[in-house]
């Protein structure tokens, strides 16, 4: 079974809180983020490998990084070498983050954008390696990753469903458990500002059942409804990046979630999950019958002989006699004795002959 189904034996989806590169090389930040996630109850914490600056080129060459500033409301514009450079973090401090996390009690998933990110994962036994939307089409890195052997989230945003599933195929070639691959693929729809409709859940579900297999959220939403909404669309991964509560504007902090935050929603997503339930109703033989069910009662005083019919008959709960479920085996038949207005009509009163 794949390991994504199995994390939802409970029939919670994993809430997947990213603490990313919020935390700016501050990794006190970074490890109060990991201290406040496990008080609010998550289970597994995600991060990203960014440990040197040349996964991006020179100032002069790579262009500016826009994003949406969630304090000032507008849209800001950061030279992308000098974004990555001061998010930058070397492989022993995050070695360090990681086994802190791990020391207390909490799984550890993280995006990686080169060899030496997945060799880390695989050293640090995290429990999943994401590839990033924008490595989608990173084809060495996809087979790289694949023969780590460790549970894999494909993140699609941006992606055509060919691509996506071209991805899927890499993975499953390169992977050692082949077509068995532990693998999960995630809608991730745009940020702020993109307008609410631009969420377009349901293509997380087309997303899962082009390609048969399971499906998350990468949530870049403002809020939190369209983690609630995915719970329900059946997502068994949540991703959502966390940020401190007094970070201003930032990379990505438009769609972040506060961290004071968390532990609220993640106890109404576990709500949502619980509630949906099995799909099944059990109902035990013995059970407290459902008192507000009616029962047949004389609508006026009968006698021998007496049809009963809607002018004879009314009905009221509970069900102490003859339920309104045999209307049509007991009207057009008579009483049997004599039976006072507001009596219960029982079967052996009644006289099926007519």
């Amino acid at each position: 079974m794949n390991h994504w189904h199995r994390i939802q034996q409970n029939g919670r989806p994993l809430f997947l809180p990213d603490i990313g590169t919020y935390f700016n090389q501050d990794m006190q930040q970074a490890q109060k983020l990991v201290d406040a996630l496990a008080e609010a109850g998550v289970t597994t914490i995600k991060g990203e490998i960014l440990n040197h600056a040349d996964i991006c080129l020179d100032a002069q060459l790579s262009g500016n990084e826009k994003y949406w500033g969630h304090r000032s409301g507008e849209r800001i514009e950061e030279n992308y070498r000098a974004l990555i450079e001061r998010k930058v973090v070397p492989l022993s401090a995050y070695e360090s983050l990681f086994r802190y996390a791990q020391s207390k009690g909490l799984g550890v998933v993280v995006s990686v954008y080169d060899f030496d990110g997945a060799e880390f994962a695989r050293t640090l036994r995290c429990e999943a390696i994401k590839i990033a939307s924008s490595n989608i089409t990173h084809q060495p890195l996809i087979e790289y990753v694949a023969r780590q052997d460790l549970p894999i989230i494909l993140d699609t945003g941006h992606a055509t469903l060919e691509e996506a599933a071209r991805a899927v195929n890499w993975i499953q070639d390169a992977s050692p458990r082949g077509e068995q691959a532990e693998l999960l693929i995630e809608h991730s729809p745009k940020g702020p500002p993109a307008p609410v409709a631009e969420q377009n859940l349901r293509f997380m579900q087309t997303l899962g059942q082009a390609v048969g297999l399971p499906y998350g959220l990468s949530d870049h939403h403002g809020g939190d409804e369209m983690l609630l909404a995915a719970t329900a669309l059946g997502a068994t991964v949540l991703e959502k990046g966390v940020c401190p509560d007094d970070m201003g504007d930032e990379q990505d902090g438009g769609h972040a979630m506060p961290i004071s935050d968390v532990a609220e929603v993640l106890q109404r997503i576990h709500a949502i999950a619980d509630g949906l339930g099995s799909g099944i109703r059990t109902l035990p033989r013995q059970r407290d019958k459902y008192i507000s069910r009616m029962g047949l009662v004389a609508r006026t005083d009968l006698q021998p002989g007496d049809e009963l019919n809607l002018e004879t008959v009314r009905f009221a709960f509970p069900a102490l006699g003859v339920g309104t479920e045999y209307w049509s085996e007991v009207v057009g038949g008579s009483v049997k004795q004599s039976i006072s207005a507001g009596e219960v009509l029982d079967w052996p009163a009644i006289d099926f002959g007519g």
